[in-house]
């Protein structure tokens, strides 16, 4: 599984919408959509602050398998 799809699944299994998650984790909702497609990747406080908020670590998130 990739990560966008990874990154969409818990957002949506926390009841947060890009708008809510882009907030939490100081990016737009239009950066949230990129990370979802694979079209950007976030940098690492991003990555460590979307683990927080999201109750994941990196390696499930980003970096591991599914």
């Amino acid at each position: 599984m990739n990560t966008g799809l990874k990154l969409k699944i818990k957002r949506r299994e926390k009841g947060l919408n890009q708008q809510q998650l882009g907030k939490a984790i100081g990016v737009s909702r239009q950066s949230v959509s990129f990370y979802e497609r694979n079209k950007m990747y976030p940098s690492i406080k991003t990555m460590k602050k979307t683990c927080k908020e999201l109750d994941a670590t990196p390696e499930e998130l980003f970096f591991g398998e599914e």
